[in-house]
């Protein structure tokens, strides 16, 4: 073996998949980039100086994460996974579109699922203590409306999590969650195109943590970075949430000087 960690991403080609790869490839991890879009996955590619391989395929089907444990080899030794690709679909759910569930789904539920069977029977397979992180999101914790297969999907996520630090840790296998808030994704810009108004729609969603912005896929992936780490080898089974402080965020005094009180009154 060639003495280079090698980390399998999925949904490497955008956004946040692509800010980890990027980020710990940078720190020398050689990486296997998987996503459907080829091209895409081809300009991180270009973007790595280290060793990289890529794997064009879905993370609904088992196939995908077993060629991508495959390419690994071929990279280095498979030390770390982190399982990124997710979509998200917003409907109510009295109006559900049974292919549209389905794929939410897939992509979400049984990639992760997929990837950390995969990652799991990978490690045990070479006897090397392995990590695995998941991304999450504050979904899986908190309601928005008529985000609800997302967020079954995502608490499903950290579910698994949990269940691997459980089963597996007597051999040295560590996985964690991470639960972003809102991140400043190609995704998340063409969701503010959708509204009346784009720039109205980004200031709202800034304005519902306490650093009153988004955040950038490189401060996710730091945090990725850390729990693949030595550094971390004692933190298992959890998930860490990077949003800013959306999620302990009752509320705040109104921007409207008319609105906002001096004082309490629940009581």
């Amino acid at each position: 073996m060639n003495g280079i960690r090698a980390v399998v991403v999925t949904g490497a080609g955008s956004g946040i998949g692509r800010g980890i790869a990027m980020h710990l490839a940078a720190r020398g991890w050689g990486t296997v980039l998987v996503d459907t879009n080829a091209d895409a996955a081809r300009q991180v590619a270009a973007s790595i100086a280290g060793p990289t391989q890529i794997v064009i395929g879905d993370v609904a089907f088992r196939a995908t994460h077993a060629a991508a444990a495959g390419a690994a080899e071929r990279v280095g030794a498979l030390h770390a996974w982190v399982n990124c690709a997710g979509i998200t679909i917003r409907h109510p759910l009295h109006r559900l579109d049974e292919a549209q569930v389905a794929r939410i789904v897939g992509v979400n539920q049984l990639g992760t699922l997929w990837g950390t069977s995969q990652a799991v029977s990978s490690f045990l397979d070479t006897g090397w203590a392995g990590a695995i992180v998941n991304i999450s999101s504050v979904h899986g914790q908190r309601a928005y409306p008529d985000f609800g297969v997302y967020e079954m999907t995502k608490a499903a996520i950290d579910a698994i999590t949990r269940s691997v630090a459980a089963s597996y840790g007597d051999r040295g296998i560590r996985a964690n969650a991470v639960a972003p808030g809102a991140v400043s994704t190609p995704a998340l810009e063409r969701s503010f195109e959708s509204a009346p108004v784009p720039t109205s729609a980004r200031r709202d969603l800034e304005s519902r943590n306490p650093l009153r912005r988004l955040a950038e896929p490189v401060e996710v992936a730091a945090v990725v970075e850390f729990l693949l780490s030595e550094s971390a080898s004692y933190v298992t089974g959890q998930t860490i949430y990077v949003d800013g402080g959306w999620g302990v965020l009752l509320g705040r005094d109104s921007d409207d000087p008319d609105a906002r009180r001096t004082e309490g009154g629940s009581r």
